[in-house]
């Protein structure tokens, strides 16, 4: 009699494209944002940041572009102002927010006759939800917490007005951009490689655990004591998958307790050709993919060695990777965070701010163009601001008064009768 033979393929988590969705139909009165679960979206974008370590360099690298070296007013008088209203640290915070997350948010702070902006604070955007819309074109609040997964925390969040909505002490003023299909929150500009991300911090744990555990080549494991019935077979094939399979499960060994030898479990090894080569081609092909998620022309711009990077025509390249990557991608990023500052001022009580960032211009692409031209790297880098300038910012009249001598928050404000004296300032 022909005994029968049973054969199972163990199917493996399979993980999906990313998709973001706004969860406007619990019963809560805030918009939850997921991927996997309902409201892990920014633990997700922050997890891609943590492990990934070309996505972390491009991150960083970027925010630190578009932030330059900070905003300034081209009128002198306001911008003794503008570094009291907006320190530069505060800004910097939120611009990083605004990579990372395609979101951020500032506290804004009013004088007590709420007709003037006093303060503005970073908040991390992490710890913000918007509020559902109901009869409203807009939203009109939005929720502080701690920490969103935790319900305890929960309990204890905060109501915060959106700016411009109320005579409330203070405000949120939420930056962000179009997203297609989005209403509450936006997506960040390199959304398309988060999976990329991920690949690059699973092949980092696999190797990792390779080399503490051992390496253990694919087997085959034949079970030679009779075909169990079909739910003792998922527990069985369950069992192994959880303990032997997965990166952090690499090097583990088997025990195995039989009756007889001829029963014993039997191990065949599958030999896959050139597994490292299979591997080097996915990291290299997760990191092409992140870098044309951030729209970075060259990773140089950023320390980061590629293949197709060779150092006979760096000095060129750079120039030509980061003129493109200015005008395609900070120069965008720079006017979304210079209109959103500039309406909240416009409606806080100030006008003509006439605002700008300086720009940040690597050192080698500086002195290259202080040795061809003759000049000094300062000299360069003062003509490269000016001809880089962000382009949202342009000369205005009826600038506030430039003769006034104190460069002081209360100085200005003699000047301007509307304005408080009682400028004192709230954190949450």
């Amino acid at each position: 009699m022909k005994e029968k033979q049973s054969f199972s393929v163990v199917n493996l988590t399979s993980q999906e494209i990313p998709i973001v969705v706004e969860d406007t139909k619990t019963r809560y009165s805030w918009v939850p944002v997921g991927i996997i679960t309902p409201d892990d979206y920014f633990q997700n974008i922050t997890d891609s940041y943590t492990t990934s370590t070309t996505n972390a360099a491009c991150i960083e690298g970027i925010a630190d572009l578009i932030f330059g070296k900070g905003l300034y007013s081209k009128d002198v008088a306001f911008q003794n102002v503008l570094s009291k209203l907006i320190p530069q640290e505060e800004l910097k915070r939120v611009i990083f927010d605004l990579k990372l997350y395609g979101n951020s948010a500032f506290q804004v702070y009013w004088d007590d006759s709420h007709t003037k902006v006093v303060k503005f604070y970073h908040t991390p955007i992490q710890t913000i939800r918007a509020e559902k819309i109901y009869d409203n074109p807009q939203v009109e609040n939005y929720y502080y917490c701690t920490d969103w997964a935790d319900q305890k925390a929960q309990r204890a969040k905060k109501k915060i007005p959106a700016f411009g909505t109320s005579d409330e002490k203070m405000e949120l003023l939420y930056i962000k951009n179009y997203s297609p299909g989005k209403y509450y929150y936006s997506l960040p500009d390199w959304m398309p490689g988060l999976q990329f991300a991920f690949v690059e911090a699973e092949l980092s744990n696999l190797h990792l655990n390779n080399i503490e555990n051992g390496f253990m080549p694919l087997v085959m494991v034949n079970m030679n004591n009779g075909i169990p019935a079909p739910e003792e077979r998922q527990v069985i094939e369950s069992m192994i998958e959880q303990k032997f399979t997965g990166t952090r499960n690499a090097g583990r060994f088997m025990i195995s307790f039989n009756d007889d030898a001829e029963r014993r479990p039997t191990l065949e090894t599958i030999n896959i050709d050139n597994l490292h080569d299979k591997y080097k081609y996915v990291a290299e092909y997760a990191q092409d993919r992140i870098l044309v998620g951030h729209r970075v022309t060259s990773p140089l711009l950023f320390g980061i060695r590629t293949v197709a990077n060779g150092f006979s025509s760096q000095s060129e390249e750079m120039k030509t990777a980061f003129s493109i990557l200015q005008t395609m991608t900070i120069n965008p990023f720079q006017n979304l965070v210079i209109n959103f500052i500039t309406t909240a001022l416009s409606e806080g009580g100030y006008d003509d701010t006439e605002l700008y960032f300086e720009q940040l211009t690597p050192l080698a692409i500086l002195a290259e163009q202080a040795e061809e031209t003759g000049q000094t790297v300062d000299e360069v880098a003062e003509e490269t601001d000016k001809q880089m300038e962000n382009p949202s910012t342009i000369e205005d009249e009826g600038a506030v008064d430039t003769n006034m001598e104190e460069e002081t928050l209360m100085d200005y404000s003699k000047s301007n009768p509307n304005f408080s004296k009682n400028y004192e300032t709230y954190k949450l």
